[in-house]
């Protein structure tokens, strides 16, 4: 006979319970809507926030040489971790576009050229 000692058999351990998500309520009730055709990203001096101005690109010519200039009308201060989320959802949301109704052509010369229309 052997002087080893065997320990018990440890009783299996039930998984613990996963705390369920917190709900987080969204209110919309201040949430005004822009349209944007033009943007500018930048990162601001300190590096710890995305500058991002957005506004509208009419353009209008306004005589032989002049365009008329762009209308930045918001801009929106992101720290770099929701930029990259954010850069994440977009990439997302134009695979899912591109899949449903074929690549987006981003040069407008060859867009013009192809007949593809601006979405």
């Amino acid at each position: 006979m052997s002087d080893e000692v065997k320990a018990p058999d440890a009783a299996p351990q039930a998984p613990q319970a996963q705390p369920a998500p917190i709900q987080i309520p969204i209110d919309v009730s201040k949430m005004e809507s822009i349209y944007c055709n033009f943007f500018r990203l930048s990162l601001s001096s300190s590096t710890e926030e995305v500058l991002m101005d957005v506004g509208v690109h009419t353009g209008i010519q306004t005589s032989a040489s002049t365009v008329e200039p762009i209308h930045l009308t918001h801009r929106v201060v992101l720290n770099p971790f929701v930029a990259k989320r954010l850069l994440q959802s977009l990439q997302q949301i134009v695979a899912r576009h591109e899949q449903a109704f074929g690549a987006m052509e981003l040069d407008p010369q060859r867009r013009l050229r192809s007949g593809q229309r601006p979405s």
